[in-house]
């Protein structure tokens, strides 16, 4: 007998996964601020996979790549662009007033991708986003040479990571990454089978090798992919899990609980793109601390939440005031 699903339609919101999003980002947060192997391997092998298997997951298929270009433009290129001209200015500023910013730091941010550090440490990853979504859009009528172009993607970066590494924006990751997207394209075809207790099964399964030492954590800025083969499985497996519970969550949400979860959720893209310059004015320490995670969250979401109301939304978080992206 197949297994119930709750999987909600393409297109329409679900509040458990909206609350996946936030909690994904705050798992960017948290690996931000310490760097010691035991949060590595808490956040690391997943956080940012999620995002990447979520696009799959939610990909709608035979939408002109024009039409994804403007759609990715104004959810994530434009917020990217105006975040970067105002961390930019600060860091100029800084920089008049103490001469302390470090040599190549202007240019490593206009480069970006791998080579740009606070205040622009997660600008990389919403670059490859924007990149990857129109890498698949160009594809996705031909799944078997997106398959052989994420697979070769994967191997050079199992092979060298500094060449994946070293492009513009984080560019040459995108085919890595790719497999991720396709990843959760063939979630989205497998969920109506996939019951709570299967997903519990999958994570369960995904921390058993990131626990036992078999799969090494990712770390897709740097170009690490983990253990070859493993590192990719593990993070697949924990993301299947993560959003088949979370959508299972979506008919024990009350309607007023979903709309705030959805407004913290249309936050997202600020908090990312914001919450290094918080660390960077608190010189956070590898060792980290909690005052800085809690200010690195609290901060950049609660100016998000009030950008959500005004004008400015759609250049601040890539959406409208409604929290539609």
């Amino acid at each position: 007998m197949a297994a119930t699903s709750t999987t909600a339609p393409v297109g329409v919101r679900s509040a458990g996964v909206d609350l996946l999003r936030i909690v994904g980002i705050a798992a960017v947060v948290v690996g931000h601020v310490w760097t010691d192997p035991v949060t590595r391997a808490a956040v690391y092998p997943w956080h940012v996979p999620l995002f990447f298997v979520l696009t799959g997951y939610f990909w709608t298929p035979g939408r002109p790549l024009t039409g994804e270009l403007r759609k990715r433009w104004r959810s994530l290129g434009l917020p990217y662009v105006v975040w970067f001209v105002l961390l930019f200015a600060a860091l100029l500023a800084a920089d008049a007033a103490t001469g302390e910013v470090a040599e190549g730091a202007f240019g490593n941010a206009l480069y970006g991708g791998s080579a740009a550090v606070r205040p622009f440490s997660a600008f990389w990853f919403v670059s490859v986003l924007f990149l990857l979504a129109l890498a698949y859009r160009a594809v996705e009528r031909f799944p078997v040479a997106a398959w052989a172009l994420a697979l070769t993607g994967l191997a050079v970066a199992y092979l060298a990571p500094e060449v994946v590494t070293a492009g513009p924006l984080g560019a040459f990751l995108v085919p890595a990454c790719l497999v991720f997207v396709l990843a959760g394209r063939l979630l989205r075809q497998l969920r109506p089978h996939l019951s709570a207790p299967v997903a519990a099964i999958l994570l369960a399964v995904g921390a058993g090798l990131v626990v036992t030492g078999l799969s090494a954590p990712l770390d897709l800025k740097a170009g690490d992919f983990g253990t070859p083969v493993l590192g990719v499985v593990t993070a697949v497996l924990i993301s299947a899990g993560l959003v088949t519970l979370a959508e299972e969550l979506d008919r024990r949400t009350t309607p007023g609980a979903a709309r705030t979860i959805n407004r913290l959720s249309a936050c997202g893209i600020a908090v990312v793109l914001s919450h290094a310059a918080v660390l960077w004015v608190l010189h956070t320490p590898p060792s980290g601390g909690w005052p800085h995670l809690a200010a690195a969250l609290v901060l950049p979401w609660a100016f998000a939440l009030v950008a959500l109301r005004t004008p400015a939304s759609p250049f601040l978080l890539g959406t409208d005031g409604a929290g539609r992206r």
